[in-house]
C-alpha cells in the first residue's frame, strides 16, 4: 500500500492500529543448551511418556520475528526436560520431542511439570527455523526453593484447569526469533 493510500485512510478515519502481531520485539534470550541435549528426537507432541507420575501440564505458544512480530512458520522446536526423579533420560528418547509450528506460528505440548533437581525447574526448547539463528532457552517454573529467578521472561504464569475429575496446569510460552546480523 503506498503513502497516498495510507494518508487517505487515516484522513478517512479507515486505518486501524497495526496489530501486535506486526510490531518488533526483543528476541527471546539464548541460555545455552547444557549437557543433556540429545539430538534425533521423534516429531510428537507429548514429551512425557503414558501415564507419567506427575502434574500434567500443556504448553502452548507462538514462535514469532523479532523485527515484524510475524508469525514464522515451521519452526521446530526441540523440547526436553528431566522426569519427576530429576533425572534426563541419556539412553532413549523420553520427556523428549521435536514438533513444528503451524501456519501462525503456533505450537502445543504436554508433558509434566518437571522437578527441581537443583536449579529452578525447566523445559529446554532448542528452537529453529529456515533463515533465523537457532536459539536454545527454557521455560522455567517457580517453587518453593525457586519463588522468582534471574529470568522472569522465562518464567510464565501458570493456570490450573479441569475437566471433570481430571486436573492439569497450562502455560502459554512465546519464543522470538532473530535474523542472522539483527
Amino acid at each position: 500500500m503506498g503513502t497516498r493510500s495510507l494518508l487517505a485512510l487515516t484522513a478517512l478515519g479507515l486505518l486501524m492500529a497495526i496489530p501486535a502481531a506486526s510490531q518488533s520485539r526483543p528476541a527471546t534470550p539464548d541460555v545455552g543448551t547444557g549437557p543433556n541435549h540429545r539430538p534425533g528426537a521423534p516429531f510428537r507432541a507429548k514429551l512425557s511418556p503414558p501415564l507419567a507420575e506427575g502434574t500434567v501440564l500443556v504448553v502452548h505458544g507462538h514462535v514469532r520475528d523479532a523485527a515484524t512480530g510475524q508469525a514464522v512458520a515451521g519452526a521446530v522446536l526441540d523440547a526436553y526436560q528431566a522426569d519427576a526423579a530429576g533425572h534426563y533420560d541419556m539412553d532413549g528418547f523420553e520427556y523428549r520431542a521435536r514438533l513444528s509450528t503451524d501456519e501462525q506460528g503456533y505450537f502445543e505440548l504436554e508433558t509434566i511439570v518437571p522437578s527441581n533437581y537443583g536449579p529452578p525447574p525447566h523445559i529446554h526448547m532448542l528452537v529453529s527455523a529456515a533463515g533465523y539463528r537457532t536459539t536454545s532457552t527454557e521455560m522455567r517454573f517457580r517453587d518453593r526453593e525457586h519463588p522468582s529467578n534471574d529470568r522472569n521472561e522465562l518464567t510464565p504464569a501458570l493456570v490450573e484447569r479441569a475437566r471433570g475429575d481430571k486436573t492439569w496446569l497450562e502455560g502459554t510460552f512465546d519464543v522470538v526469533l532473530r535474523k542472522p546480523g539483527a
